[in-house]
């Protein structure tokens, strides 16, 4: 092999699971050159061996900055570290420093969901010095690196990096670190946010949709909702796709009936709560008026404190669970958790424990399903508190942003957030000291809503560094809009071009990574279809629903829903089991 012929990874790596990339950092390129003579040569593909039915590309990085350029840019199926300077002291403890700081970079990234898992490193290690190798072998394995495999050298016997019983101990251990069995489970995660939180998570969908493989939205193992999540997620475990839901709510009708995602109309007025609040002012009022019968004047900060209680939420859940509730009575849709092939979980809140409860989950799971996106989705002021069996449910996100952190526990390997709660962050000084004390404490519930998400995310998955995970958010532009009211029912269609844009943006981004994750799973990602989407919706001025499909024509994708022969999420799961 030509050491000066390098192998470089295309930013989208080839979608083919006998395929691998490996990354090498070592001391140098001879050394490099060296391992690889010592190993089968694939013929005419450069630095490509054959691991025993699998071709793995090596692509050398010598130096920190060198191989987390190549770590930003390229999907990397494993990493080996090469620390065998047997008889150069000097340079040894040069490339333990390089290794020690390389793997202090990979744990420190901004971004944790960029962090490499390092239960795919492996350490290559030998010295004469077996003490200097043991303490070597010590202090990286405090930084995460669990797996190392070690050339014997003794004083007065050679120890060449070109080894063929070696390499193919190398080979033979990097497959059992590739092949090491894996669920394969992905979880999508939705988060709150509002009718517009809605919206934002249906135009993120719908560029996922045009980007993954066929059905595969309809093929998760598990889906999380919480709050505007919930409804979302709950049309997707059931079957319907993310052009029926998104047509339904611009009034065009498929299999699901127009949604009508007005709030304020007398028809969504929750009477029974107005008339106990109403009933509960009338005796305030009368307890008020028997005291100034007495010469008493009750004080402002008992009027506006002690009759507080009379003021209460004006709307129902119904506005929410009554549509969700028909189009799950449709003939091959269920309203059952337990009919589902795959999982479905729908976060809440215990208005009075201030406990989160998963509405699916054993011992919740014989809730109808419109009736948990009720209770998910219950968030004062609008919303009064939803009753189930005896007790009250308000809005999940009280208590949680993402049930991510129940997805990893119940076993993803890949889990995917929408979140759209996400704070504005104004560019100009004083931009927020301008705006009312609405918008102030909408920010302010977003950023504490995300802090949280951001904190917990960080923590879990250090403790699951086997979990892929990807987090889809606005850009910052797009937050502004979604800033006005999480209530507004009207800019649909500009937040699902902007939601569309933003997270074809995000796959661009991610997608030398992501292509290796899915591939994992089993799932295919191509970009084409959506940036012809994307290219039209970036100069339309007004987009209508058919700029979302690539020929500008409405044609909502229909999938079989769970009670019908052929639904994709029951052969997904036939196959992984049989698999």
């Amino acid at each position: 092999m030509d050491p000066d012929v390098l192998a470089p990874i295309a930013p989208m790596a080839p979608q083919d699971s006998s395929h691998k990339h490996i990354l090498y950092v070592g001391p140098s390129r001879q050394q490099f050159q060296a391992l690889l003579e010592a190993m089968p040569a694939v013929e005419g593909e450069p630095n490509t061996v054959d691991a025993g039915g699998q071709e793995w590309t090596w692509v050398p990085a010598f130096g920190v900055a060198d191989c987390l350029e190549t770590l930003r840019q390229s999907y990397v199926n494993l990493i080996v570290l090469d620390l065998r300077c047997a008889g150069d002291g000097a340079c040894f403890t040069q490339q333990k420093q390089d290794i020690i700081e390389l793997l202090v970079a990979l744990d420190t990234v901004e971004n944790v969901e960029e962090r490499y898992a390092l239960d795919r490193v492996l350490l290559l290690v030998a010295g004469f010095d077996e003490g200097q190798v043991d303490q070597a072998i010590i202090e990286i394995g405090g930084r995460g690196v669990s797996s190392v495999l070690r050339q014997t050298c003794r004083v007065g016997m050679t120890c060449h990096p070109t080894d063929p019983p070696f390499a193919s101990r190398v080979l033979e251990r990097g497959r059992q670190l590739l092949d090491k069995p894996r669920d394969r489970r992905r979880a999508l995660c939705l988060a709150s946010g509002g009718i517009t939180g809605i919206y934002f998570e249906l135009g993120a969908l719908k560029c996922l949709d045009d980007c993954l493989s066929a059905n595969a939205l309809n093929t998760f193992d598990m889906y999380f909702g919480i709050s505007a999540g919930a409804v979302v997620s709950s049309f997707l475990a059931v079957g319907y796709s993310v052009d029926e839901v998104m047509a339904a709510m611009v009034g065009i009708p498929s299999r699901l009936d127009p949604i009508d995602m007005r709030l304020f109309r007398l028809k969504n007025l929750d009477v029974a709560e107005l008339w106990r609040r109403g009933r509960y002012a009338l005796r305030a009022t009368l307890a008020t008026l028997r005291s100034l019968g007495r010469g008493r004047m009750p004080s402002l900060d008992t009027l506006l404190l002690d009759y507080s209680d009379m003021v209460g939420a004006p709307f129902s859940t119904n506005v929410l669970g009554d549509p969700i509730s028909k189009a799950f009575s449709q003939p091959g849709a269920t309203n059952d958790f337990r009919q589902l092939p795959a999982q479905l979980f729908l976060g809440a809140t215990d208005q009075d424990r201030r406990k989160h409860v998963l509405f699916g989950s054993e011992g919740y799971d014989d809730v109808p399903i419109s009736r948990a996106v009720e209770a998910s989705a219950a968030i004062n002021p609008a919303f009064s508190s939803v009753e189930i069996d005896g007790r009250f449910y308000e809005d999940g996100a009280v208590t949680r942003t993402s049930n991510f952190v129940e997805a990893m526990r119940r076993g993803a390997s890949f889990v995917l957030t929408v979140d759209p709660f996400v704070p504005y962050v104004a560019r100009e000084r004083g931009y927020s000291r301008r705006r009312g004390a609405l918008y102030n404490a909408d920010q302010n519930i977003r950023t504490m809503t995300w802090t949280r998400y951001a904190n917990t995310r960080d923590w879990m998955l250090r403790r699951y560094p086997q979990v892929s995970s990807y987090t889809i958010v606005p850009q910052n532009s797009l937050r502004e809009l979604l800033s006005v009211s999480p209530f507004d029912h009207r800019p649909a269609l500009a937040i699902w071009r902007g939601a569309y844009l933003s997270t074809l943006q995000r796959l661009e981004a991610v997608g030398h990574r992501l292509v290796g994750d899915l591939a994992a799973q089993g799932v295919t990602l191509e970009l084409s279809k959506a940036r012809v989407v994307a290219e039209r919706l970036s100069y339309c001025e007004r987009p209508s629903l058919g700029d979302f499909f690539p020929d500008g024509v409405i044609a909502p994708k229909q999938t079989p829903l769970v009670g019908e022969a052929g639904h994709p999420a029951r052969r997904a799961l036939a196959e992984r089991s049989a698999a």
